[in-house]
């Protein structure tokens, strides 16, 4: 571990040339890309959740919650882990995609029927209470959504394996913006309605899938070959639904609260909760792009010092997550009334009692992406259904007793137990201490100071004397 030590400061502080990049600056210069483009999204969906909350409010903010969940459900049951299957093989043997890539556009065309099928089956034959509050119209857009979805997904896992983060991270925020443009015209056409709504974030889906597929107009020309579509189909889902299951079962982890607070009470207590939960999420940016930016590189340097540039990322995501969790319990009060409106008040207390949750799973996100970049996804998925038990048990339990603030209550718990189990699975895989897999070093902390007096020093630099002086 001396060397993750060693290399810590550099991982914060180096700049390197695009041809001399060591593997932390690589890592890092992705890292910025990914992190810069999902900060940017971020700022764009929380204008898009504003616009949701204002015009709509706590009920019909409810019901968009629930059509978003059902794409999201569809796409994960009807993607089939081809996304998965596309970035490890992209970033592997992206010369050969003329073999493989058939078989996964298959993968698609069947998992999108099915994921189809399976959602008309489930709200015009089946009509559970847990989705009570969705209309007709709804149910029809999340019905197109869901193969829209899956088509933009695996665009993005392309990108993924290419490693084109900026590319990827820019035509996701176009898909934010795309979508709040849509809101807005969709809403001035036909008025402000959850349907309308959503309609408009469907259209930008479309737009940002048809420009994202002219991108990659040269990787997907051999994306259809009847003669080979069939050879690895096989070997795709062989590959993709050993974490895709682990998948189902974390969406449930996150989302399955959601459809029980719907059961138990309304579409106003899921508006309420949902707001709560989108903003405790979060603190899931760094993470999620550190673990998407982890992926391929774990994949390609397997023997070159992987397992101690793991650690490091979780060393680092340990201590950033903990310190942004503590800054958002201390603003959240002021800051919900003013962005969502006074109605929101109640998402505060959810707010606080799932960050400890939200937190922990920040861990999860690295963890997860070094065992998928070992083709090791099994272990995710073990312990995405063991932490699942803990969810369904426990939302039971607290939600018809303490309401919203009990779904948090029990998404906190099953995301701690997640994030135990996956560290000791990981630790065991790495063979490293508790120590060097978790606490970070001085060496490490006296980088972020480093980092923060030349900061600090560029920003006096640019200020009056009495400015300074309040800088200290």
């Amino acid at each position: 571990m001396g060397t993750a030590i060693a290399g810590s400061r550099s991982i914060i502080t180096r700049k390197c040339s695009p041809d001399t990049r060591t593997p932390q600056a690589g890592f890092l210069f992705n890292l910025m890309a990914v992190l810069g483009g999902q900060l940017s999204c971020a700022v764009a969906a929380l204008l898009v959740q504003a616009c949701y909350a204002r015009l709509l409010g706590p009920a019909g903010r409810g019901q968009i919650s629930l059509c978003l969940m059902a794409t999201a459900f569809g796409v994960l049951a009807g993607g089939l882990g081809g996304d998965y299957a596309l970035t490890i093989w992209t970033a592997e043997s992206g010369e050969k995609r003329s073999e493989w890539l058939p078989p996964i556009v298959s993968t698609a065309i069947i998992g999108s029927f099915f994921s189809s099928c399976l959602w008309v089956f489930v709200y015009w034959k089946w009509s559970p209470a847990f989705l009570k509050g969705m209309t007709s119209s709804m149910a029809v857009l999340a019905f197109t959504g869901i193969p829209l979805s899956i088509f933009l997904t695996y665009l993005m896992a392309i990108l993924t394996g290419l490693e084109r983060f900026r590319l990827r991270s820019g035509l996701a925020l176009s898909n934010q913006i795309l979508g709040l443009a849509g809101i807005a015209l969709s809403v001035f056409l036909f008025g402000a309605k959850p349907e309308t709504a959503f309609l408009g974030n469907q259209i930008g889906t479309l737009i940002c899938a048809l420009v994202t597929a002219a991108f990659l107009r040269s990787f997907l020309r051999d994306a259809w070959n009847p003669k080979t579509a069939l050879r690895k189909l096989y070997s795709v889902l062989n590959l993709g639904l050993r974490g895709q299951l682990g998948n189902l079962a974390t969406f449930f982890n996150y989302r399955l609260d959601v459809f029980v607070v719907n059961y138990f009470f309304d579409t106003t207590q899921v508006g309420l909760y949902a707001v709560g939960v989108l903003v405790a999420e979060g603190l899931w940016q760094i993470p999620h792009a550190a673990a998407l930016a982890l992926i391929p590189r774990t994949a390609r340097t397997l023997n070159q010092g992987a397992t101690e540039f793991t650690c490091l990322v979780i060393r680092h995501v340990i201590l950033v997550a903990c310190v942004s969790g503590v800054l958002m319990a201390l603003l959240t009060p002021w800051a919900i009334p003013l962005v969502f409106g006074a109605r929101f008040a109640p998402s505060v207390p959810v707010i606080w009692w799932i960050l400890p949750g939200t937190i922990a799973l920040s861990v999860s996100k690295v963890i997860c992406a070094d065992l998928a970049g070992r083709a090791r996804p099994e272990f995710s998925s073990i312990c995405a259904f063991l932490s699942l038990v803990v969810t369904v048990s426990l939302d039971l339990l607290l939600i018809p007793r303490m309401g919203i603030n009990g779904a948090a209550l029990a998404s906190t718990v099953a995301y701690s137990v997640q994030t135990a189990l996956l560290a000791f699975f990981l630790k065991r895989q790495l063979k490293v201490s508790w120590q060097s897999f978790l606490v970070p070093s001085l060496g490490e902390l006296e980088a972020y100071q480093i980092a923060w007096a030349r900061f600090k020093a560029r920003l006096l630099r640019n200020t009056t004397p009495e400015r300074r002086r309040a800088l200290g």
